[in-house]
């Protein structure tokens, strides 16, 4: 949150808003996200991701 005069403005840190670099509440999908990375698609889907890394 930034203060600017009277007024709070809230930017985006979760890159899921479609109003950048404001916050606009999409940041609320990841509160169930407990423990792992997990990408979103344009519309929302969720997908785990189990691994950057590839098995020798």
């Amino acid at each position: 949150m930034i203060k600017a005069g009277n007024d709070e403005i809230y930017l985006c840190a979760c890159g899921l808003s479609q109003n950048k670099p404001y916050c606009d509440g999409h940041h609320k999908a990841t509160l169930d996200e407990k423990d792992g990375i997990f990408i979103y698609d344009g519309e929302g889907h969720r997908t785990r991701v189990e691994s950057l890394y590839k098995n020798p």
